[in-house]
């Protein structure tokens, strides 16, 4: 079987992305680390990640400043995607954040995904009926990195949505529709999945007639894949089509368990509770969860260690 690509993206919790790289180290993984270029990372944040890689290779591809709900999402994972796939020759490709970890071993994983190489793992959202969602695509934004998170606190918010009104409503007096001008549909899909070496090769060719399209968009990121996947008739490979609205009784077909409905989303904790929802998770097939903070949980580190084989670690 061909090698599995790892693709992280982080922005700090070193400590954190150490243990989940040390999950990922094995013979038949790769990967792929991208640390948002507004964080701080020194030499010895380097020299500490790359010490807890033994069998995989790992690659630290170029950074890129990341600002939520802009284009600049986006341009992270492109780097990673033109990095990996210039790499080498892989199965799979997993695109992660920095404070997600695995549920089962990597034999597990590798197992499940060579029984199902031509599908799509993403965990879809439909658009209809939500205004403001679909208003993301239909208007421009034309200042990327002004966003509710551009400045903090309430002030932040109010000014976004204030700006983000006026910005909506000129574009109206001028008739402008995207959705129409660029033929997309309003659908989204989380921005975590995995995906077959085809699909990746489809995203890196299609690299400027995305950026064209999306960037000056608002959160593109959950957009951009499945508008490739819907425009060439490839939606049809989707390991799961259900359509998540964020409730505990969606399932999510990246296969990354993500709890929106405790939190935003929720950090997992030590608490006998979490531990069994996640031990549930584990049972339905989830693969992954997120997210995590394991110094303040041994106790889940532990239970983690376990789930995924590395208990002697």
């Amino acid at each position: 079987m061909k090698k599995h690509a790892y693709l992280i993206m982080a922005h700090g919790s070193y400590e954190q992305l150490g243990f989940l790289i040390s999950l990922l180290d094995h013979d038949k993984n790769d990967i792929f680390l991208h640390i948002d270029k507004k964080s701080v990372f020194t030499e010895l944040d380097r020299k500490k990640l790359q010490e807890k890689v033994e069998k995989s290779q790992l690659i630290f591809v170029p950074r890129v400043a990341v600002y939520w709900g802009g284009y600049s999402q986006i341009e992270a994972e492109m780097t990673l995607f033109k990095t990996a796939y210039q790499h080498g020759d892989y199965c799979f490709y997993h695109l992660l954040s920095g404070i997600d970890l695995p549920l089962h071993s990597q034999e597990t994983i590798h197992d499940f995904f060579e029984q199902h190489l031509d599908k799509i793992f993403l965990t879809m959202m439909t658009l209809e009926g939500d205004k403001e969602n679909i208003d993301r695509l239909k208007y421009y934004h034309l200042f990327g990195r002004l966003t509710p998170r551009t400045f903090p606190g309430v002030f932040g918010k109010a000014f976004f949505k204030i700006y983000r009104h006026i910005e909506v409503f000129l574009q109206k007096i001028l008739g402008i529709n995207r959705l129409k001008r660029e033929n997309l549909t309003p659908i989204k899909a989380a921005q975590w999945g995995s995906f077959p070496q085809d699909i990746i090769k489809l995203v890196v060719s299609s690299e400027k007639p995305i950026q064209q399209i999306f960037q000056h968009s608002f959160i593109p990121d959950e957009v951009f894949i499945p508008h490739l996947l819907q425009k060439n008739n490839l939606l049809g490979r989707l390991y799961d089509d259900r359509l998540s609205h964020d409730r505990k009784e969606d399932f999510q077909g990246n296969l990354r368990y993500i709890n929106w409905w405790d939190g935003n989303p929720y950090t997992w904790t030590d608490i006998e509770k979490d531990i069994s929802a996640l031990e549930e998770a584990r049972n339905l097939g989830y693969l992954f969860s997120r997210k995590f903070n394991i110094s303040t949980s041994p106790m889940l580190k532990d239970r983690i260690l376990i789930w995924t084989g590395r208990n002697k670690v």
